[in-house]
């Protein structure tokens, strides 16, 4: 059973005409930046939107099973995939994403820089491998230039390629996967990334390969799934004696050069971006950087069941996503510039649990296992929920299938504020604060959840709410609110600061005006939670 819900519905709002808007300018929300996130009303109007990640072959069969999802997502280079295909599966109304690594050079994979520099793809301008332009010790991302420094260790290699972790002069790899780190906003990288070719010296499919339909095998897809975005960590992150360790933070600015030009080039297309939710994280430098106004869908991955064989999840790491994480990327998904979030479970863990075949349907032993994975991520976290194997060949339809499309739950406040990681956030419903302006007030507020999208209606009058002759505070005037970054959220969460706030005019200064806030959703019933929190503000004159 399909999940496409493309019908509108609109709420029965005095200010209807800004509601539409909210509804249609752009994936999941209102944009300020029209020019830049696609103009499509096919996936701003659906709730609980379905989706399916797979890195295998198509054959008839598995084109059947994606046309039943809102979004797919493919791997053009290993499932050796063809304009056909992929125009069969949008045939049915699905988007098409096609794989991008943009942190990683795929082309290196399994080579050692001295195969690199016999390839003069590799050489390039041989200004690289880069390094951090920074003093030593500086924690600051604020930068005049993309490109870095020379290598103390040397040059002769292509300038987008970093060499932070030894300085030996030679670009520095990614000991899981082989593959050399990039500088991901380098110009010069990204005129490769838009140039490869599947059939060509690269083998890797490109941007124009895989956003057009007249270059290479011109697969025409609807966006980009942009992986390896994390080269750009905090330095934090690895320690010097990590075997993965990375020290490209200095790139990470780079991150919305890339986005920006990809939007420029293809304004119409999709980017989901995958890994580097550090981004969204106020506590970090990366906030500042963040390329959210780009972003049309972020991927969480592994939020609670991850690819560790080992075991299901590691306690703390989930109890970080849930009550730490999860509510903050909420919050950036909820700004008019915002997202949506696809979260990504792994049925792998110890082989008694039988996940991966209860996931292909030969047994069910491990059913309650992924049932709660998806009650954690799609129905209290609030994302769009998928579940495969490590290798994501694994195409499965145990999400959909368990999936009831008809939301008839209004979203549940949550919190951005949690001193303590293993405890769930103390939900902060409604109106937060009334800070009183000239003509106006500032109302701020915390972050709802629901698994169809949120968004805040804001009623005010200047007598007490009668909820009991009212509930529905029809009576009231009303406004759909447009969210903004609360003051002082930026330097952190507290007791008394807000991710949200928006300033409200036209109102007559010296008069006692009453707030409420609720959050809706944006399933066809327009869910509304109906709490009765109510603060008060008199506009200065």
């Amino acid at each position: 059973m399909g999940m496409k819900r493309k019908k509108a519905v609109w709420l029965r709002l005095a200010n209807v005409l800004l509601l539409a808007v909210l509804l249609l300018a752009s994936a999941f929300r209102v944009s300020e930046r029209l020019a830049v996130k696609p103009q499509v009303e096919d996936l701003a109007g659906v709730p609980q939107l379905s989706y399916m990640i797979y890195y295998g072959a198509l054959d008839e069969a598995r084109i059947e099973q994606a046309k039943q999802y809102d979004l797919v997502i493919l791997h053009p280079k290993i499932g050796d995939i063809t304009r056909a295909q992929v125009k069969e599966i949008q045939s049915a109304g699905t988007r098409v994403l096609g794989y991008l690594s943009v942190g990683e050079d795929l082309r290196t994979a399994g080579m050692t820089p001295e195969q690199m520099l016999r390839d003069k793809r590799f050489v390039g301008d041989g200004k690289g491998p880069r390094v951090d332009p920074r003093e030593p010790g500086s924690t600051s991302l604020e930068q005049e230039s993309y490109w870095g420094d020379s290598s103390p260790g040397g040059l002769g290699y292509a300038s987008y390629y970093l060499d932070d972790n030894d300085l030996d002069g030679r670009p520095d790899f990614n000991p899981g996967f082989g593959c050399a780190y990039t500088n991901i906003g380098s110009p010069v990288w990204y005129a490769v990334l838009r140039d490869m070719t599947m059939d060509g010296a690269d083998g890797i499919p490109g941007i124009r390969e895989l956003l057009t339909e007249d270059y290479g095998r011109g697969l025409g897809c609807d966006g980009l799934f942009l992986d390896t975005v994390d080269t750009c960590a905090p330095n934090s992150y690895t320690s010097d004696d990590s075997p993965g360790k990375t020290r490209y933070e200095w790139t990470a600015p780079g991150v919305s050069r890339l986005m920006e030009q990809l939007k420029i080039d293809h304004p119409s297309k999709y980017i989901l971006q995958n890994r580097g939710l550090f981004f969204y994280n106020y506590q970090l430098p990366h906030f500042d950087y963040s390329p959210r106004q780009y972003v049309d869908f972020l991927m969480y991955e592994s939020y609670m069941l991850d690819a560790n064989t080992a075991l299901l999840y590691v306690d703390t790491y989930f109890a970080d996503n849930k009550n730490v994480y999860a509510p903050k990327i909420s919050a950036e998904a909820g700004r008019p510039d915002g997202f949506r979030v696809l979260s990504l479970g792994y049925a792998e863990g110890p082989e008694e649990y039988q996940l991966k075949e209860t996931l292909a349907g030969h047994s069910d032993a491990g059913r309650s296992i992924l049932l709660e994975d998806m009650e954690q991520a799609q129905n209290q976290a609030g994302f769009s929920h998928y579940i495969t194997d490590g290798s994501l060949t694994l195409a499965n339809d145990f999400v959909l299938e368990h999936t009831n499309p008809e939301d008839a739950s209004p979203p549940v406040w949550s919190s951005v504020h949690n001193p303590d990681v293993f405890s769930e956030p103390v939900p902060r419903a409604g109106v937060g604060e009334v800070a009183p302006v000239k003509e106006g007030v500032v109302v701020r507020w915390d972050v709802a959840i629901d698994p169809s999208g949120v968004y805040y209606t804001l009623y005010y009058q200047k007598e007490p709410f009668d909820f009991a002759a009212d509930p529905d505070l029809e009576c009231a005037a009303q406004m759909v609110l447009a969210p903004q970054q609360g003051e002082g959220y930026r330097y952190g969460a507290g007791p008394d600061t807000w991710p949200y706030q928006q300033t409200v005019e036209g109102l007559e200064a010296g008069e006692t005006y009453y707030f409420v806030i609720r959050a809706s959703d944006y399933s066809t019933e327009r869910n509304e939670e109906k709490n009765r929190a109510v603060l008060t503000g008199v506009p200065l004159g």
